[in-house]
């Protein structure tokens, strides 16, 4: 932290909070003499020559009247050194008799040392959480080796033998209001202790949080992440452990939330132990292995435009492949489920009665380099 901590801002917090409770002038200047904030706003900008030597010889420089009278743009009063952490930042003067307002400059000047540092706190938490975030992103995408893992996350004190597991969370639509949703999330999570939170791309936030844990997060980012549902949707993954957690934690997430989002628009919350399978094909099936496989399901898509034969195979997977149970879930006669499956086995080449073939075609959604 440098002395440019002392802004011109800050230096006009100290003014107004100060000269509120006493009745005289506060003049605040930097290490160089050069009046940053005052009660007088015409005096900003100048050189205080008195200001200037007390930061020169890390002094209290007391200024009587007729001293005043043989130094450029000073009036009679107290100037005192600011220090943080030992670092001189700047100097604090009171305008007045130095027998009248040298307590008072004592201490206006442990409240401006105080908030020099309150400054300085936010600004190397701020400081903190941002190398946090950009450690997420760039371990969560993989662009890190291990060793640069390990060596990062022991300078930001990331524990890598937690388990940890990702919630990868999205706007709902591409709407300003949606993706002021996903913002103002990331700033609530911010506040959340124990949380890491990144993002691998621009509409897209990662969150980690511990897994395992009597006292852990998990329960505020649920309820954030509940208040939000409808702006936006998420998924959580497996939990890991070791340089290779962020990486591996946040694919079962991101996967999650891709095949769900493909099967499903209706929900906002999912995990990936709802469709296992279906998240971890779905990161194995880009290329031209999973465009054959996908062929089936767009042959269906492309010839069932009232959508009933997707919607009758979609019930036949939940009722466990049963035509019983899906006519039942569909409200309708159990032949009419049979001839819908035999329509599927037409258009798509597949037998329904045939495990490998509904496995096939069960995968088709979540496969193909166009998905």
């Amino acid at each position: 932290m440098s002395a440019a901590l002392l802004t011109s801002d800050l230096a006009r917090q100290v003014v107004e909070r100060t000269m509120s409770v006493i009745g005289h002038n506060v003049n605040v200047m930097d290490p160089h003499g050069v009046i940053l904030a005052s009660g007088h706003d015409d005096r900003i900008g100048a050189v205080h020559e008195g200001a200037l030597l007390a930061a020169q010889q890390d002094r209290v420089v007391e200024i009587a009247h007729s001293d005043a009278l043989a130094l450029r743009g000073v009036q009679p009063g107290i100037n005192l050194p600011l220090r943080s952490h030992g670092q001189l930042v700047g100097v604090v003067g009171i305008t007045g008799d130095p027998e009248e307002v040298r307590l008072l400059g004592e201490l206006i000047r442990v409240t401006a040392e105080l908030m020099v540092d309150q400054a300085r706190a936010a600004e190397s938490r701020q400081w903190r959480y941002r190398e946090r975030e950009e450690f997420i992103g760039h371990a969560a995408a993989g662009r890190l080796a291990p060793r640069e893992i390990t060596e990062w996350a022991a300078g930001l004190d990331i524990d890598l033998e937690m388990p940890r597991r990702a919630t990868v969370v999205a706007p709902a639509a591409r709407t300003q209001t949606h993706t002021d949703a996903l913002l103002g999330l990331q700033r609530d999570l911010a506040q959340v202790r124990g949380v890491l939170v990144g993002r691998v791309e621009p509409q897209e936030l990662v969150v980690f949080s511990p897994a395992g844990r009597s006292s852990n997060p998990n329960v505020d980012v649920a309820a954030l992440l509940r208040a939000a549902e409808g702006d936006l949707r998420h998924a959580t993954g497996r939990a890991f452990t070791g340089p290779a957690a962020f990486e591996h934690a946040y694919l079962t997430a991101r996967d999650t939330l891709t095949v769900t989002g493909l099967i499903d628009t209706t929900g906002g919350a999912y995990d990936f132990d709802d469709v296992p399978l279906l998240a971890l094909v779905r990161g194995m099936g880009d290329g031209w292995r999973g465009d054959l496989l996908a062929e089936p399901w767009q042959r269906l898509v492309a010839a069932d435009r009232s959508g009933e034969l997707v919607a009758t195979f979609a019930a036949y997977i939940q009722q466990n492949a049963s035509p019983t149970a899906a006519a039942g879930a569909l409200h309708v006669h159990r032949n009419t489920v049979r001839y819908r499956l035999a329509r599927i086995g037409d258009i798509t080449g597949l037998r329904m009665d045939h495990l490998p073939d509904v496995l096939m075609l069960y995968l088709g959604p979540v496969l193909g380099s166009d998905q």
